[in-house]
């Protein structure tokens, strides 16, 4: 939290101690939740290709879950596409959010965390 309360103080002498470390708190805050919410969409979108398969998968040898004649191939690739260029959109603004994280208030003290929820996380997070 150092860099950012120390550019506050810097840049508006003002401002007294309590209130630039209040303003870094919560600044702090909003990037934790940030990366919390991002890791919880990856997650989703996860499973979310996983249901598309599941779904076309029958409950049990007698019952038919999808039926050929109605299943529509381009839909099915549509949603699997857009799911994973959301996924990817959200790797990469969590990438951004974690390096900003990093740079204004030190290391990200939940970086297993982020490992543990997403396992092929490839950042500088170690």
């Amino acid at each position: 939290m150092a860099k950012f309360k120390d550019s506050l103080t810097a840049s508006f002498q003002q401002i007294r101690e309590d209130r630039a470390q209040s303003i870094a708190e919560d600044t702090e805050i909003e990037y934790k939740r940030d990366i919390e919410d991002r890791c919880r969409r990856i997650r989703q979108y996860d499973r979310q290709r996983e249901n598309l398969i599941l779904d076309l998968c029958p409950t049990t040898n007698t019952s038919v879950q999808v039926v050929p004649s109605d299943f529509n191939a381009k839909e099915f690739k549509d949603k699997d596409i857009q799911i994973g260029i959301d996924r990817r959109n959200d790797l990469i603004i969590l990438e951004i959010v974690v390096d900003r994280y990093e740079y204004l208030f030190g290391p990200y003290p939940e970086a297993n965390k982020i490992k543990e929820l997403i396992p092929t996380w490839t950042s500088k997070i170690k």
